[in-house]
């Protein structure tokens, strides 16, 4: 894969990264399962697994924030591109604001698994993984 080729795929995926995290952030769950393939699976560590746009939804329906909130999702790496799917890993510090303030609730990790459809690139799996 040539260098521009690596890095279009890598926007790609950091464009689709940060746009789930502000939705997220942003209590906009319908805005999140867009970001998926009709078929698309999310394991989140320690609540489930939502495989298909309606499960999906229902899902990311019970993570719409009672108070402020912030995912600073960084370090991501495009670990491997072959044509139209790409997989990518980013770290994750997940914050929350209560009446003292600012305070980091976990971290952990995105293990994702893109694919390109159509030109267009979304989720095909994202597994979210909490760090002790």
């Amino acid at each position: 894969m040539s260098t521009s080729a690596e890095a279009s795929v890598a926007a790609h995926a950091q464009s689709l990264i940060a746009t789930y995290a502000q939705a997220l952030d942003a209590g906009r769950p319908a805005d999140m399962v867009e970001l998926f393939w009709p078929d698309g699976v999310a394991e989140i560590s320690g609540v489930g697994t939502f495989e298909g746009r309606d499960a999906l939804r229902a899902g990311y329906a019970g993570f719409v924030p009672s108070q402020p909130q912030l995912h600073l999702v960084g370090n991501t790496v495009v670990t491997s591109s072959a044509g139209d799917e790409a997989t990518a890993t980013s770290d994750l510090v997940f914050l929350q604001r209560d009446e003292s303030g600012w305070a980091v609730r976990l971290v952990g990790r995105y293990d994702d698994t893109l694919r390109r459809r159509g030109g267009e690139w979304r989720f095909q799996r994202r597994i979210t993984t909490f760090l002790p």
